[in-house]
C-alpha cells in the first residue's frame, strides 16, 4: 500500500527539485492511472515468492563484513531526492549494508561531480548515483570504476552501459509524450498547442528526450503545435515563476506549459495563478512532492507526471549491494511513471513489481 513518504513543507523559495525524465520507461501511454516498474529482476532474485522472502534470502547470503553503499545525490536537500534516501535507507536495513546518503547541494555538474570524487576517496564497496548530464560523468565514474567500486545509476543513466553496473529509472521520452497525451486530451486534440517549454538545464539529455517524446506526438496524432519559448530554471521555483510569468506576458497565446524537471513547479503554479490563466494554460510538470501535488489539488498545474523515487532509491541499491555480492543482476529496471491530475490525486499508488519495495514503503 502506497504512503505518502515526504511531508516535507518547504517553503517555496528553499524547494528546488530534480531534474525530471530518467531512462528505460514502461511509461504510462495516457494521462490515467500510470504504470510502475516491472524488469527481469524479480526472476533473477527469486523475489516473486514475496517481500518478506527476497529480504530472507538477501540476508542469508550477507558476507561476513559489513558493506557500505554511499547515495551521492545531486542535490541533498531536494524533495524528490528525500524520497529516494528514505528507500536508499530503508534497503540498508533490510539488506544489512551501511546506507550513507550524500551529494550536492546545489543540482550542479561541477559539485556532484565533486561530491562522487570524495566518495571514491572514502573507497565505499558501492555508489549509486544520478548523472544528470552524463557525458560530464564518464570520467568519474570511470574513475570509480578502476577503484573497485560497483556503480549503479538512477534517474539518468550513464553515457553508456559500461560505466554502471545497472541502471533504474523510467524512459523520459515515453514520460514525455505521457506528458503531451495529458495536455492534449484536456485542450481537445482540435486545438492548436501553443507552448512553452520549462527545463532545469538547457543540455539536460533527459530532459531534452522527454521533449522529443512529447513533439513525436503531436506529429504522430496530427495535432498542430507551436513552442513559442524555451527556459532553464535550474529546478528553482523562484526562478520558474520569473520565467513562466515572463514567457507568457511575452507570449499572450501561449495555452500549455510543458516542464520536464520538478522543482520549479510550484512556481509555475504561482505564476499561472498570479496571472489569471490557470483555466486557460494547460501546465504539466514533473513528480509527485507534496508542494507539487498541493498544485495540482488547487487546480494552478493540471497534472504531474510522478516517477518513484522511492523504488529508485530502493532498487538502486539493492542491485548494487547483489552486485557486490557478485550476483547477476539485470542491466536495467523501469521504474515507471504515473500521470497524476485533480482526478487521482488523493488515490493514485506507486505499486511495484517488486514485493521487497512494496513491503518497505
Amino acid at each position: 500500500m502506497f504512503k505518502k513518504s515526504v511531508s516535507y513543507l518547504l517553503c517555496a523559495a528553499m524547494v528546488s527539485a530534480s531534474l525530471a525524465g530518467c531512462g528505460a520507461s514502461k511509461a504510462d501511454s495516457g494521462a490515467g492511472a500510470g504504470t510502475t516498474a516491472a524488469g527481469a529482476l524479480a526472476t533473477a532474485a527469486g523475489s516473486a515468492a514475496g517481500g518478506a522472502e527476497a529480504k530472507t534470502e538477501a540476508a542469508a547470503a550477507a558476507p561476513d563484513r559489513k558493506i557500505k553503499i554511499m547515495f551521492d545525490c545531486p542535490k541533498v536537500n531536494d524533495p524528490v531526492w528525500l524520497i529516494a534516501k528514505e528507500g536508499f535507507e530503508a534497503a540498508g536495513k533490510d539488506l544489512g549494508f551501511e546506507a550513507v546518503w550524500t551529494g550536492a547541494d546545489d543540482h550542479s555538474v561541477e559539485k556532484t561531480v565533486e561530491a562522487i570524487e570524495n566518495t571514491i576517496a572514502a573507497a565505499p564497496d558501492g555508489i549509486v548515483c544520478c548523472p544528470f548530464s552524463p557525458t560530464a560523468f564518464t570520467n568519474v565514474l570511470g574513475k570509480a570504476q578502476d577503484s573497485g567500486i560497483v556503480v549503479t545509476t538512477v534517474c539518468v543513466d550513464a553515457d553508456s552501459e559500461d560505466q554502471r553496473t545497472a541502471f533504474v529509472g523510467m524512459d523520459p521520452y515515453a514520460c514525455g509524450r505521457s506528458q503531451m497525451e495529458a495536455i492534449v486530451e484536456k485542450l481537445g486534440k482540435d486545438k492548436k498547442v501553443v507552448m512553452g517549454v520549462l527545463m532545469s538545464n538547457i543540455d539536460a539529455a533527459n530532459q531534452i528526450s522527454q521533449l522529443e517524446g512529447a513533439e513525436a506526438y503531436m506529429k504522430e496524432n496530427g495535432i498542430e503545435y507551436e513552442i513559442v519559448d524555451k527556459q532553464a530554471d535550474n529546478a528553482d521555483p523562484v526562478q520558474s515563476l520569473d520565467k513562466v510569468t515572463t514567457m507568457i506576458k511575452a507570449n499572450p497565446d501561449i495555452n500549455a506549459i510543458f516542464s520536464g524537471e520538478s522543482g520549479g513547479t510550484p512556481g509555475v503554479g504561482k505564476a499561472l495563478e498570479e496571472l489569471g490563466v490557470t483555466d486557460q494554460v494547460v501546465a504539466v510538470c514533473m513528480d509527485d512532492t507534496d508542494m507539487n501535488l498541493d498544485a495540482v489539488r488547487k487546480g494552478q498545474v493540471y497534472a504531474v507526471a510522478a516517477q518513484d523515487f522511492f523504488e529508485m532509491g530502493y532498487l538502486g541499491a539493492e542491485l548494487c549491494y547483489k552486485a557486490i555480492l557478485g550476483e547477476e543482476v539485470p542491466s536495467s529496471v523501469d521504474s515507471g511513471v504515473t500521470i497524476v491530475t485533480a482526478e487521482n490525486v488523493d488515490t493514485y499508488e506507486h505499486d511495484s513489481d517488486y514485493p521487497e519495495v512494496d513491503a518497505a514503503r
